[in-house]
């Protein structure tokens, strides 16, 4: 009877070690993009604070999204973001602006240094299109006027950006990452504009 008590035993450990087998790991991805070339000197004058991003609702989790159907999207709870997207693009705009030389500094929400300006973002896409196999990111911008009374709007844009051939999660990320520098990049170009 013992023999036959511990036989049961070992079996069962051995199907629950199994089944937690077939369960695939969690993976985190973070979102980057990296400004090509050396960073610019800094301008001699106007300081600017980048806000922390906001994000629509479809946006603001840190599961991976995928759009199914024309109103139906899911979400992957093996495949996340390390930390919430609105946060890893705020940060990824920062470095990028702060290496663009278009102010004498770029700094975030906790510093005590004041602005000039104010950039504000705010994520209204982010996610795997499954029919269209394509990575697709949105962001609206808008850059205030901090300095002068009364504050003002100086610009306002929504830039969207598709990256083809998203097959999986990690061609996904790939996928977004290339579509924010292409649109830091854009973003960098614009402002320099309005700044003059």
């Amino acid at each position: 009877m013992r023999n036959a008590v511990m036989a049961a035993l070992i079996l069962s450990t051995g199907c629950v070690d199994a089944l937690k087998s077939e369960y695939p790991e969690r993976r985190y991805f973070t979102l980057t993009a990296q400004r090509p070339g050396e960073a610019a000197p800094p301008a001699k004058e106007g300081v600017l604070r980048v806000r922390r991003f906001t994000a629509s609702k479809v946006s603001e989790g840190s599961e991976l999204v995928t759009r199914t159907g024309e109103t139906e999207y899911e979400t992957d709870f093996y495949n996340q973001f390390f930390a919430p997207p609105a946060m890893q693009l705020t940060e990824q705009a920062h470095r990028w602006l702060g290496a663009s030389g278009l102010f004498s500094a770029v700094v975030g929400t906790g510093s005590s240094v004041p602005e000039t300006h104010i950039l504000e973002g705010n994520v209204t896409s982010l996610y795997a299109d499954h029919r269209s196999l394509s990575a697709v990111l949105e962001i609206q911008f808008m850059l205030v006027r901090v300095s002068a009374d009364p504050t003002a709007v100086l610009f306002q844009k929504s830039y969207r950006e598709v990256s083809t051939g998203a097959q999986g999660p990690e061609t996904c990320v790939r996928g977004w990452n290339a579509a924010l520098g292409r649109i830091l990049s854009a973003l960098e170009g614009d402002l320099a504009k309005v700044k003059k």
